[in-house]
């Protein structure tokens, strides 16, 4: 299952060029327009600038964004607004809903653009006030018009008008349309505020006060392995987001043990955590684990089977492709050749580093081997994949539909390519083009664009059904690999 927020992990293009991962901008899950997050709420302290650099308190509740696009207007610079400053938006001087003009702040991030399956696009960027210091910056969610009419670039002077909002406890100004910003001449960026981890991970007194500013910690370690979100965690469970690097060649693709000279960026808060969001290479110092160096070999039953620990690094050897890359490009599935229950395992790898996996492809993986929301994974970087030729996909296991819809006989299978045979459709295609077969098993669309989906009719009868059993929502799934998956009577 691939899960993304506005403020982790669809297609982003950070300072214009293409980001593969899926949804930065959006908490809903299979990038279908439904929001999965609860809100929060957030009460602030007041204060006059940054030298009254009083910490706001925040609700840790829930707290992501939610679907790119939150108004169907956007506000323009016509509209009538007030003009006040990013600290007086951060400390507790403004009224959630106020329309704010902010003039000559400084752009500090490159920006990260998402597009949805539909082709729609949305983006964000941080602006600081070139005093710097704590509550000096601030989210700009830019509506497509923003995104496809103004170049932004770190280090410019810009004035806009939006709506300031606080989205799930995250401070933010919606900017709708092109003539509410103004670029002026070049600006000077502040200097990121040194840091420990302990200052800024969510419950430390003062993390409200970083909120979007730019911070640097030293001599940190990560503690796992970058997630399906992008994101990993350092020192005192401090949280790293990929926001910005996506589709770039400095995504950080970490493993436990990774270690940072320096890891810098403006701090972003989402499903309860304070996150520092790099946006270059120059913003961290890293030296990597090898993985090869430091993971034992181990096979897929004895993963699927409990006798690995959940964030371990594991090193599996010969096994065989079974997908090809999913939708959102970002994973795919493995098996032991010789096939059976416990015998596959989804593959998570975001910035795969030039590896292209086919169907039929005997690899070797090393990775952290976690259980994404119940769904055995492997977390694996680009550079620790390799393949050694290619030869027959394991035959599918025929099994019913009962028994893949739930409890252990599903566990069992989870990962496996099975079929299933003269299904009968049970439900129409939900908000997330899901489908039910036989009164009990969900279809699902992650190796398919929506045009490529069908949306069957209650009552249609399929001779087979094909493809890797997946776990997400607390719903076995079948997901077909191709139309040729998809067999009609």
């Amino acid at each position: 299952m691939t899960s993304w927020n506005r403020l982790s992990t669809g297609l982003f293009i950070g300072g214009m060029s293409s980001l593969l991962a899926t949804g930065c901008l959006s908490d809903d899950p299979n990038m279908d327009g439904v929001s999965s997050m609860d809100s929060g709420t957030t009460t602030a302290d007041t204060g006059n600038g940054p030298g009254n650099a009083t910490a706001a308190t925040d609700n840790p509740a829930t707290g992501v964004d939610s679907t790119a696009g939150e108004t169907e207007n956007g506000p323009s610079a016509t509209t009538e607004a007030d003009e006040v400053t990013i600290y007086d938006i951060q400390m507790g001087n403004v009224a959630e809903g106020t329309f704010v003009t902010l003039n000559d702040v400084v752009v500090v991030s490159p920006v990260a653009v998402q597009e949805s399956k539909d082709g729609g696009l949305s983006g964000a960027v941080i602006v600081q006030d070139p005093m710097g210091g704590q509550f000096s910056a601030i989210y700009l969610f830019l509506f497509e018009e923003v995104v496809t009419g103004v170049t932004l670039q770190p280090g410019d002077t810009v004035t806009i008008t939006g709506e300031y909002t606080e989205f799930f406890d995250f401070s933010e100004i919606t900017v709708g349309s092109t003539d509410a910003i103004s670029i002026g001449g070049p600006g000077t960026i502040p200097d990121p505020i040194a840091v420990s981890t302990a200052d800024i991970v969510a419950g430390a007194a003062d993390a409200e006060s970083y909120e979007s500013v730019p911070v640097c910690v030293t001599d940190a370690t990560a503690t796992d392995a970058t997630n399906n979100f992008g994101d990993f965690h350092i020192d005192d469970g401090m949280a790293v987001a990929n926001f910005f690097l996506f589709g770039t060649d400095d995504f950080l693709d970490v493993l436990p043990g990774t270690t940072f000279a320096n890891l810098c960026g403006p701090v972003l808060y989402n499903f309860k955590e304070y996150k520092i969001a790099p946006r270059e290479a120059a913003d961290y110092d890293a030296t990597l684990v090898d993985c090869q160096d430091a993971a034992p070999t181990v096979s897929i039953y004895d993963i699927q089977m409990g006798m690995v620990a959940e964030g371990d690094l594991v090193q599996i050897e010969d096994v065989v492709v079974t997908t090809p890359v999913n939708f959102a490009g970002e994973g795919f599935n493995v098996q032991d050749p010789m096939g059976g229950e416990f015998s596959g395992i989804s593959v998570f790898m975001p910035n795969p580093d030039g590896f292209v996996p086919s169907p039929g492809d005997v690899v070797t993986l090393c990775g952290e081997y976690g259980e994404f929301f119940d769904q055995s994974q492997l977390n694996v970087a680009g550079g620790d994949a390799t393949a050694s030729g290619n030869g027959p996909v394991p035959a599918a296991e025929v099994v019913g539909s009962a028994t893949i819809s739930g409890g252990m006989t599903a566990e069992a299978y989870e990962g496996v390519l099975v079929e299933i045979e003269d299904a009968v459709v049970s439900t129409e295609a939900n908000n997330f083009g899901e489908w039910e077969v036989d009164g009990s098993l969900l279809m699902d669309d992650s190796f398919f664009a929506i045009a490529d989906w069908p949306t069957p009719a209650v009552g249609t009868v399929y001779t087979t059904l094909t493809g890797v059993l997946s776990y997400s929502f607390g719903n076995y799934k079948l997901a077909p690999r191709s139309p040729a998956d998809i067999v009609p009577e």
